[in-house]
């Protein structure tokens, strides 16, 4: 560490160099006492002592630069008496002294201790004081990564789901393209069916009738599922077939583990359809015209491109269960726990990072749409699990020695550019401003780690399921408000949070 002094003339080696330095860092090693306990999962609490020559020493380097800098009335900078400067600055040594040794404490505890922190020491350095006489002692708890053996990534056989793309895939793709076009029309005949489009009263309640949250006139497509911002309707495809305007209908609602009221979380509860309003899609005939009017000669054209559509997105479907299967299967065979309010601060990143996901893939903003409330009302078993495969990938990726080059990191900027249409420069530049290059960079070590793992899977080809069409609204089944430390257990970033959903799009 330099003096700021002149340097000597004579020549010096390296060795001695090198040697010089060494001495100087085990000089200045500090002599403490760490004590290190157990407090929970992924939980470690410290009890720090640091005896009183080391407190001494520091006061004495703290004191004598406080007197050569400061400016005492009546005396020349550094010629001001010592006991005059320890008096007149003694709060400002005590509290230079203090953070130095903290960090000093901080440093050398990480270079003598495989603690594996994931986030800053909890440390209150108000609270912290140096007594008059005997040592200095403080303690604190610190979030660590979870302890576990490497699984068996070499020997994993996963499903990998197929499915050839017939005509009547293409027939279905075609359809659900013409909705686009399509006219809604009341439908004056008949009851309720999959794809019409119903204007209801909807109830929220407990099943003994109390009232949770009640929305007027709301105009929903009718789908096998139901999805409402905190929960799902599942079956209710089944409750509402055949429903008539002027009709009632009861169906069973399942709370997500997001809901802001914590009671309901889990919990069944009871849905009450009041129908006012009947319409069905009425699509258009495809003639020349339409075509020309959309970029096709043929219909014949218009069915290659959307076979085409469907062959990627099954690509996508692929990637996306093989990946599953691949990590449920390292989670199976690694368990460990997490702490609570650790996976409660990463509960927004896990909703950011998945909508980025899905816009990846290629997902409609009506796919992402549905699948992003399910996420957020499953926000955080979403979140434990996104954790654990951190933290397992991030174990295979040490163990494969994988690392994010600047190479790898580049590649990810400018594939993030071609999505949003922008230039690299500008996206670095966001990812830069909004301090995301960690992010990035996790999810980067992720895909490299999983890329490793599929060079070593054995493959069964199985069928495709192919998953129901979904309906989503905005509301909520309750008007529960979240506390203040509710809403800020949310707010914070997380080892595995991703880049904001904005900065990728179709």
């Amino acid at each position: 560490m330099s003096t700021g002094e002149p340097e000597h003339e004579s020549p010096v080696t390296t060795a001695d160099a090198s040697s010089h330095a060494e001495e100087e860092t085990a000089k200045k090693k500090l002599d403490l006492d760490v004590q290190i306990s157990e407090v929970g999962p992924c939980k470690k609490h410290l009890k720090v002592t640091i005896p009183r020559p080391e407190v001494e020493r520091q006061f004495d380097e703290s004191l004598g630069t406080m007197k050569r800098e400061a400016a005492v009335p009546g005396f020349r900078p550094g010629r001001a008496p010592r006991q005059l400067v320890q008096k007149r600055f003694r709060k400002q040594v005590s509290d230079q002294v203090k953070s130095t040794l903290l960090m000093a404490c901080l440093e050398q505890i990480d270079e003598d201790f495989d603690l594996n922190p994931i986030t800053q020491p909890q440390l209150d350095f108000e609270a912290i004081d140096i007594p008059d006489d005997g040592p200095m002692v403080f303690e604190m708890d610190l979030e660590v990564r979870p302890d576990f053996e490497l699984p068996a990534y070499k020997a994993l056989s996963v499903q990998r789901p197929v499915k050839t793309i017939g005509d009547a895939d293409v027939d279905a793709q075609l359809k659900l393209f013409l909705e686009r076009y399509a006219q809604l029309v009341p439908k004056l005949e008949g009851g309720a069916e999959i794809g019409d489009y119903l204007t209801a009263d909807i109830k929220f309640q407990h099943s003994d009738g109390q009232l949770l949250n009640e929305a007027k006139e709301i105009q929903f497509r009718l789908q096998p599922e139901l999805r409402f911002q905190d929960g799902t309707v599942p079956n209710v495809g089944e409750a509402l077939v055949g429903v008539k305007p002027g009709e009632s209908r009861p169906a069973v609602a399942r709370i997500g583990s997001g809901s802001a009221d914590p009671s309901l979380r889990g919990q069944q509860i009871e849905v009450i359809f009041q129908i006012h309003d009947l319409k069905q899609l009425r699509l258009p005939e495809v003639s020349s015209s339409f075509l020309n009017g959309i970029g096709f000669e043929t219909v014949e054209e218009l069915r290659e491109a959307l076979r085409e559509i469907l062959e990627r997105r099954l690509k996508s479907q692929q990637r996306q269960l093989v990946r599953r299967e691949i990590l449920e299967q390292l989670m199976k065979e690694t368990p460990f726990d997490l702490p609570s309010d650790l996976v409660g601060r990463q509960e927004k990143a896990t909703v950011r990072r998945l909508i980025l996901d899905m816009r990846q893939e290629g997902l409609s903003e009506t796919e992402i749409r549905a699948r992003e409330a399910e996420i957020r009302a499953n926000a955080h078993e979403s979140t434990l699990r996104g954790l654990k495969e951190f933290f397992i990938l991030a174990k295979v990726a040490e163990a494969e020695d994988i690392k994010v080059e600047d190479a790898d990191f580049e590649m990810e900027i400018e594939a993030i550019a071609a999505r949003s249409d922008e230039s690299p420069r500008r996206v670095r530049a966001r990812v830069e401003k909004e301090g995301l290059g960690d992010a990035l960079a996790s999810q980067i070590l992720e895909r490299k780690a999983l890329d490793r793992i599929l060079e070593f899977v054995s493959f069964e080809e199985v069928p495709l399921v192919e998953q129901q069409a979904v309906e989503t609204l905005d509301q909520t089944a309750t008007t529960y408000v979240a506390s203040d430390d509710e809403t800020e257990a949310g707010d914070s970033s997380s080892p595995e949070s991703s880049v904001d959903e904005g900065e990728a799009k179709d």
